[in-house]
Parts: structure tokens; C-alpha cells; sequence
């Protein structure tokens, strides 16, 4: 009878929300098919009741294959949990032919942790199917069905639970429909005009891609940072080495600040943007020499950002952005440990600032102080070591780009002796590198000894092949003691290193 198998039916569903702390995921339009869920003990099952009567086997087996599919399609597996699929098919009349191998336990895509039962819940076999199925997913018997209420009572009490169910359902969806469109994407959009303004204006007056103009508009230098230049940390955020680098990094920025500011609001994705940078940008002093500069530490603290987002909303971040959000962030962290330009430094500590900032300011709706305090207590903790780390770590001189900058104030002062004398005494502790024979060089050439600074120079060349300024002031040496074949071939030397740089270009056009 129909009553009695909607009954069935939504007396089976309220029992797993109910009893079982099943999440109801889906009703189908005509109300005759549930979808719920329920991960506990590192297994997920997920539970498929239908109100369909079959007249064949295969008719059945058909629906079940398609069901399968249309589960994997939106619930992909991850991680090693097991998870089991239970198919309960309502009717009060079964198929005329064999359906009985049906019922067996399955495994699917040969995978151990995948597992299909199905289970017919008929008039005749209700109450064993059911324990049937309890005992599949490791819970006791129950009697829920050794005994049927009056028809009279089981319409009542399907209409209220049919309303009950619909409208615990309907709230599910619009609080999903609110989790992702608390706010509108207008710091995304913003941010964006203003790190194209500024690419656009340096551009005009500059390079963005010579280091001296990126200097000059604020990128992450160590030297300048420990001299107490800290502005730096928050000003390369918005600077970009050429145009590709900033095409890539405003693309990211689109799609990944959409997300995370709808999902979280206008001012906490900003709070997260800046912190996220901020923290990527102290990461970056502290384990990356390298003059640097782009939006990257902030983009991946919006990474850092869904990530939090995942923990609180783990069904919904999987079923919408988390298998791609793992790929892309594993590829981008390939490519930061495998090329040398890339400053994982920065990427890595955005990702942990983005996740770190998103548990101070926590989602919307959703309270923690006590979490929130210790997130806050722990990012300025962690930035504070970064920043005594980083200190310590680009004082010394054994830093490249401290001695350079050391080296550089005493030729800009006219400090040759001295420059020399510091050459001197960190050859004598055994340091063979290109850029001290380079330094003393200039500051030789600076003294008018040509043959001291034309040594030094090819020393430097011939540790470092690919030093370009060395082999540029080879140039200026020869063409200085008149030899033009020989300055030629240096200048050519460095313009091939540097194809970019006007002052190699310049020289050379004179040169010829």
C-alpha cells in the first residue's frame, strides 16, 4: 500500500537524522528519493533511501550503477577513511526474477575501502532489512518495525514528517546559499585597480623589472629592512616583476579573493589579504636573500583561508573547491622548491598567515574567543621569531646581500682601502666567492690600479659565469686600456646575461 511504504520510507530517514545524527543532503524534487551522510570512526556512509518499485533485476541493478555514479560524481573520495554506500530501495513489491545477489556486500572499482550493500525493504522482509542495515554500519537491532501504527496514523504522520523533513532541508540550503555569499567581492576588485595602478606607474617612470627601481618603490630588501626600513615587508605586496608576474598574480587574486571575501566578508578578507601578506613578507626576510616583491604571500594566505573554511565546513569544502584546492596549492609548492626565482619563503608563511589571520577574525556566525586569542597570541609570536631569525640571519656578513650593501656605502663614501681591507679579511677566512673579488675589483679600478681590478674581475668570472656586471666592467677596463676587440666581447657577454639593461646596451652602442 503507498501510505504505508511512504511511511516506511520517512519513518527510516527521520530515524538516521534523528537517532543516528545523519546530515540530510538531498531530497528529490518528487520527495521520493533522500541522499544523507554521516562520517564517524574514519569511515563515511552514505545512505540512498528510494521509494521505486522494480519488475526485473536488471531494472534494479540499472538504477543502482546509475545511483553509484551520480554519488561518486558529488561526494569524490579522499584520504583513507572507508566509505560505504547503502542503496534502500521502499516497496511492497519486488522484482519477479532473481534479485537476491543483489543484496550481497560488494566492493567497488576494486578498491577495499569502497563498499555497496543494498537492501529491499518489502512488506515481508522490513524489519530484518533493517537491522540488516544497522549491522552493516555497526549499530545494534531495533524493533522500529515490528509493529505498523493504523493507516489513519500513518498519513498523519507522514504529512508532518514530510513538512518537517522539507523544511529542515530548505534551512540546510539557505544557510549554505549564506555561507557563500555573506559578502560582495569589493576589496577583490579594488586591490586588483590598485597593484595594476601602481605596475602601470612604475612602468612609466622605470622598470619594474631593474632591480635598482624596485628598490627605489619599496621591494623586500634585507639590507634596507635591517637598517630599519620595515615599511618594505608591507609595500612589496603590491609591487610585481614584470608583466607576467603580475597577469598571474591579479588572475589568482580574482578567483581565489571572490571566494574567500564572499565566505567570509569585506572587512575579514581584508584583515586576512593584509595579514597574510604581512606574515608571508616577514617569511620571506627571514629565509629569503633575494631582493623580492609581488602579491603572492598575501593570494596564498586566501589559500590558508578556504583551507579554515574546509576545517569548519568539511562536506561543503569538499564538494565544492577541496580536491582542486589541494591540487593547485601541491603544484604551487612543486614549483616553489623546484625553481630557484620562486620565494616559497613567502608562499609558505602566507599560507600559514592566511590560516592563522582566518582563526583570529573565525567565519561568520562563528565564535571562539579563546581560540581566537591564542591564533592571535601565536601569529604575533611566530612573526617576532621570524623577525629576531631573519635579523641575526641577514646581519652577517656572510650574507651575500649584507656585504653587498656594506661594500656599496663604502665605494659610495669613497672608502676603497676599507672596501679592500674587508675583502681582504674575508678571503683570509677562506670564503671564495665571486661578488667579494668583484667588490674589490671596482674599488681597485676606483684607485686607478687596472691590473689589480681587471684580475679580480675575471676571478669573479671565472667562479661566477654567469656575473654580468663582472663581465660589463671587463668591458669598461679593456676599453679603458684601449683594447675595443676585447671590450666588445665582455659587453657582448654581459648584454646576453642581461638583455634588459640599458646601461649594458649603452656602453656597447658606444663601444662599436
Amino acid at each position: 500500500m503507498y501510505i504505508t511504504e511512504r511511511y516506511t520510507l520517512l519513518k527510516t530517514v527521520e530515524y538516521l537524522v534523528n537517532h543516528e545524527q545523519f546530515n540530510l543532503v538531498q531530497i528529490m524534487p518528487n520527495q521520493k528519493e533522500y541522499v544523507l551522510e554521516k562520517t564517524e570512526k574514519g569511515s563515511t556512509h552514505i545512505v540512498t533511501l528510494s521509494h521505486q518499485t522494480f519488475d526485473w533485476a536488471r531494472q534494479l541493478e540499472r538504477d543502482i550503477q546509475e545511483k553509484t555514479k551520480s554519488i561518486f560524481r558529488q561526494n569524490p573520495v579522499r584520504g583513507r577513511r572507508n566509505y560505504f554506500f547503502h542503496f534502500i530501495y521502499v516497496s511492497d513489491l519486488l522484482p519477479v526474477d532473481h534479485w537476491e545477489p543483489l543484496l550481497k556486500d560488494r566492493q567497488l572499482k576494486n578498491n577495499k575501502r569502497l563498499h555497496s550493500s543494498v537492501y529491499l525493504f518489502s512488506e515481508e522482509y522490513i524489519q530484518e532489512e533493517f537491522n540488516r542495515f544497522l549491522s552493516r554500519m555497526g549499530k545494534e537491532s531495533s524493533t522500529l518495525f515490528d509493529e505498523y501504527p493504523t493507516i489513519e496514523e500513518q498519513e498523519s504522520y507522514t504529512h508532518y514528517i514530510e513538512q518537517q523533513l522539507f523544511s529542515t532541508y530548505k534551512q540546510q540550503q539557505r544557510e549554505i546559499k549564506e555561507t557563500f555569499h555573506f559578502g560582495k567581492p569589493r576589496w577583490t576588485f579594488l586591490l586588483i585597480a590598485i597593484n595594476v595602478f601602481i605596475f602601470m606607474y612604475m612602468e612609466s617612470v622605470g622598470s619594474s623589472t631593474n632591480t635598482e627601481d624596485l628598490i627605489d618603490f619599496g621591494a623586500k630588501y634585507n639590507p634596507a629592512i635591517i637598517e630599519g626600513e620595515w615599511w618594505r615587508i608591507f609595500t612589496s605586496m603590491f609591487l610585481h616583476i614584470g608583466t607576467l608576474h603580475l597577469f598571474m598574480n591579479m588572475m589568482a587574486l580574482y578567483f581565489l579573493g571572490e571566494a574567500v571575501e564572499r565566505i567570509f566578508g569585506s572587512k575579514r578578507f581584508l584583515f586576512i589579504y593584509l595579514f597574510a601578506g604581512l606574515f608571508g613578507g616577514v617569511a620571506s626576510f627571514a629565509t629569503n636573500d633575494a631582493i623580492a616583491a609581488g602579491a603572492s604571500g598575501a593570494i596564498f594566505g586566501l589559500f590558508g583561508a578556504l583551507l579554515f573554511f574546509g576545517v569548519h565546513y568539511k562536506r561543503l569544502f569538499f564538494q565544492t573547491m577541496g580536491s582542486s584546492l589541494f591540487i593547485v596549492i601541491g603544484i604551487n609548492l612543486v614549483f616553489g622548491f623546484t625553481i630557484p626565482q620562486i620565494d616559497n619563503g613567502a608562499h609558505l608563511g602566507g599560507l600559514i598567515g592566511g590560516f592563522v589571520a582566518s582563526q583570529i577574525v573565525h567565519l561568520p556566525y562563528k565564535k571562539a574567543f579563546v581560540r581566537q586569542f591564542v591564533a592571535f597570541f601565536m601569529y604575533i609570536t611566530i612573526i617576532a621569531a621570524l623577525v629576531l631569525y631573519g635579523m641575526n640571519r641577514a646581519g652577517g656578513l656572510d650574507n651575500p646581500h649584507t656585504f653587498s650593501a656594506t661594500a656599496q656605502e663604502l665605494i659610495g663614501e669613497g672608502s676603497y682601502n676599507e672596501t679592500i681591507e674587508l675583502v681582504n679579511d674575508e678571503l683570509d677566512r677562506g670564503r671564495e666567492e665571486a661578488y667579494l673579488y668583484f667588490y674589490r675589483g671596482v674599488a681597485y679600478f676606483e684607485q686607478k690600479e687596472i691590473d689589480l681590478a681587471e684580475k679580480d674581475f675575471h676571478t669573479a668570472v671565472n667562479i661566477d659565469q654567469n656575473f654580468a656586471e663582472a663581465y660589463f666592467n671587463l668591458a669598461v677596463v679593456h676599453s679603458r686600456l684601449m683594447e675595443e676587440d676585447e671590450a666588445l666581447k665582455y659587453a657582448e657577454k654581459a648584454i646576453e646575461l642581461q638583455p634588459d639593461n640599458e646601461q649594458f646596451e649603452e656602453f656597447y652602442q658606444k663601444l662599436k
